[in-house]
């Protein structure tokens, strides 16, 4: 029998199988909103980077050798600058391909995004790219920004 199965065959006053269930909160909705002027112009200072480090957002292998490269060779310290330029050039790539920047507020926080065309879930880039850079993660740009740009256009 299958967890949907189970799910369904469950009589509806009956309690869950788990306790902890019971006092779950349910996810806040996830909010989005227009970037304001200050807001285009923070990223407009982060794109003014992008030559420092051989980014041209339209160009997704571009991102990657800058990204493989930071990995190889920029000290520790580097780190919120290179999240900043490969999130940034990482949301354009993604704007190019019929996405938009917005704020996104969820339980989380808030912080620049971007959201599909069809209002899907934001993508906060500045956090896909953090994890990444923390676990010294190799090979993703690729498959990763490649699968969000597919599922834009399905």
């Amino acid at each position: 029998m299958g967890l949907l199965d189970r799910w369904r065959s469950r009589a509806e006053d009956e309690e869950p199988a788990s306790p902890d269930t019971a006092d779950v909160d349910p996810v806040e909705e996830v909010r989005t909103r227009p970037l304001d002027a200050d807001e285009e112009a923070r990223l407009e200072a982060y794109r003014l980077r992008y030559p420092a480090h051989d980014i041209d957002p339209g160009d997704l292998a571009s991102i990657h050798r800058a990204w493989e490269g930071a990995l190889d060779t920029a000290p520790h310290d580097a780190a919120a600058e290179i999240v900043t330029v490969v999130s940034t050039a990482i949301g354009d790539h993604l704007v190019g391909h019929g996405y938009r920047w917005v704020v996104s507020t969820d339980p989380y926080g808030t912080d620049l995004a971007v959201e599909p065309p069809r209002r899907g879930v934001p993508v906060v880039v500045r956090t896909l790219v953090a994890v990444r850079w923390m676990s010294r993660q190799r090979d993703w740009v690729d498959s990763v920004v490649g699968h969000l740009v597919r599922s834009a256009q399905r």
